[in-house]
């Protein structure tokens, strides 16, 4: 009986070394092209204001949620602003505000706040402020 369970195996074939060799190249090719490709990303980001000028109390923007188009490519894909759960844009709301007249009502566009948010926090791969087109904060 021991004999006939020795002779009704099954042999395993280990996998060739071209086979492998060929699985590691083309993984490798995947992975060249893929990271190297440039990618357009839209996030929904909380708009969180601090930074109040002086004399004023509270501040309320007309949007609490914006999304944000970023040019990306490679591993920064993988980076940390664009990978956190909890996505938040901090707004200076001084900083923001410094070219307007003093008044309690400011609105900005989409193209306006897209020059501040690249200039102050997230740089160069910030290409557009999808929504809302146009942003209003309250000062009180």
């Amino acid at each position: 009986m021991a004999e006939d369970n020795k002779q009704h195996r099954i042999p395993v074939k280990l996998p060739s070394l071209a086979f492998m060799v060929c699985l590691l190249i083309s993984i490798s090719c995947w992975v060249l092209v893929t990271f190297s490709k440039d990618y357009k990303m839209t996030y929904e980001y909380k708009l969180v204001c601090d930074n109040l000028p002086e004399g004023r109390k509270s501040v309320t923007a007309s949007d609490t949620v914006i999304e944000l188009t970023f040019n990306q490519k490679g591993l920064r894909y993988l980076s940390k602003p664009f990978t956190k759960k909890d996505k938040e844009v901090t707004i200076s709301v001084s900083d923001l505000i410094k070219p307007k007249h003093k008044v309690s009502v400011y609105t900005f566009t989409n193209k306006e706040m897209c020059d501040f948010l690249s200039t102050h926090n997230f740089g160069p791969e910030l290409v557009a402020v999808s929504s809302p087109e146009v942003i209003t904060f309250y000062l009180r």
